[in-house]
């Protein structure tokens, strides 16, 4: 049986920050619950040297998967294209953290498997709409949480 894992991290009476670990459940389902109380997640990705870089990113959590989308020349993609392993937390669009964090790891999806869940002309309009305001084409990654 597969168990999922949160990373808390909790400040004392000091400001001290302290991690532990909690586990959510024992199915994906059941580790990205902390994930759906919020439209937005802190995606924590990271660097060479292994210190994290937390971007608010939009979410849309389905059964045992979470997806975002974000800008391909952005310095995240670059450090999901060295680095897999991220963790997520719900939180508001300014980055201040609303619940548990979750570990997990990332996969870009293919142009294939999202004409497959989009309608062709909604994946041919956000490639527009991307073009247009960011001048980049989007890419969307999916997100599994780690047993």
């Amino acid at each position: 049986m597969t168990r999922y894992y949160a990373i808390v991290v909790t400040d004392d009476a000091k400001g001290e920050k302290t991690m532990t670990q909690q586990l959510t459940g024992t199915s994906a389902t059941e580790a990205l619950e902390p994930l759906r109380i919020s439209a937005v997640t802190l995606l924590t990705t990271y660097r060479k040297d292994g210190q994290g870089v937390g971007t608010p990113v939009g979410i849309n959590v389905q059964a045992e998967k979470a997806f975002f989308t974000t800008r391909s020349k952005t310095w995240k993609v670059k450090r999901m294209n060295r680095n897999q392993n991220v963790t997520v937390a719900p939180c508001t669009k300014t980055g201040k953290v609303l619940g548990d964090t979750v570990p997990a790891v990332v996969r870009r999806v293919s142009e294939e498997e999202l004409r497959a869940h989009q309608s062709n002309f909604q994946y041919k309009l956000w490639r527009v709409v991307y073009r247009i305001i960011y001048r980049d084409l989007p890419v969307t990654y999916e997100i599994t949480p780690v047993a």
